[in-house]
């Protein structure tokens, strides 16, 4: 049985595949326990574990932590996603390829195998990231933004008297738009400007290669920022883990 692993800055989820398709998959938060998270985890997965494919944005110490319990549990050693110039049809802008984020590079192989035309992708977490790719398979670039999450602890840093804020999806038109109490207006302005430079992102991109993308969103945050954004994206919750499928089937 093969084990996929997506390893983000807050959040580790993960998939077994029976065949080259996802069913149940496990999420929970690793925070600054990763080798405890990584033991429950493999307790109680099965023992049949053949092979295990993993990204990995989190650090080294999640690494070896990951590493630590494959050879522990089923005496193999995980392999770890590293982008490539060229591979799985897309092509990487960076000079340096290892430097792209190996969720965001895994993210786009899914997407390609989902669109053939140009394309998206939002990824809404810890940090917001948009990735895009022309009809070619060049991808074109990023943007990596601070998340709602990190918004808000940097304001209620570095200001007073805001208190804890609920994330809610936008609803509001007109006026409605202008928060009526702090909170609001810490929450209204936290998903209206990450919106907001996402939105311009897209439609000025789009505008200069002239085609039109299929948007992609994903992440812990991707519903509540799809509903604050102009442009129509689709969501696609595991986008990561059905990258690794692809990358897994191919090898």
């Amino acid at each position: 049985m093969i084990l996929l692993v997506d390893i983000g800055n807050s959040r580790i989820k993960w998939v077994c595949l029976d065949e080259p398709s996802l069913d149940a998959v496990g999420d929970t938060v690793h925070c600054q326990t990763s080798i405890d998270a990584f033991h429950v985890i493999g307790e109680a997965l099965p023992s049949d574990i053949s092979q295990v494919m993993a990204t990995n944005v989190a650090g080294k110490s999640h690494e070896l932590a990951l590493v630590s319990v494959c050879t522990e549990r089923w005496g193999i050693s995980p392999e770890f996603v590293t982008p490539d110039k060229q591979e799985h049809g897309i092509s990487s802008v960076y000079s340096d390829p290892s430097k792209l984020g190996a969720d965001r590079w895994v993210a786009l192989i899914a997407a390609h195998r989902l669109e053939k035309g140009a394309f998206a992708v939002i990824d809404a977490g810890t940090t917001v990231t948009l990735d895009m790719v022309n009809a070619k398979g060049q991808h074109l670039g990023g943007l990596i933004m601070a998340g709602p999450d990190l918004v808000y602890s940097a304001l209620n840093n570095e200001t007073g008297n805001i208190g804890k804020i609920n994330l809610t999806p936008d609803v509001s038109s007109g006026l409605e738009i202008l928060g009526s109490n702090t909170k609001m207006a810490v929450a209204n302005g936290t998903m209206l400007s990450i919106a907001s430079a996402v939105d311009r992102a897209l439609s000025t991109v789009s505008a200069e290669i002239r085609e039109s993308p299929t948007v992609y969103i994903t992440g812990g945050n991707a519903l509540i920022l799809s509903s604050w954004l102009e442009t129509r994206a689709q969501y696609r919750p595991n986008l990561v883990l059905e990258g690794l499928t692809f990358i897994v089937a191919e090898n």
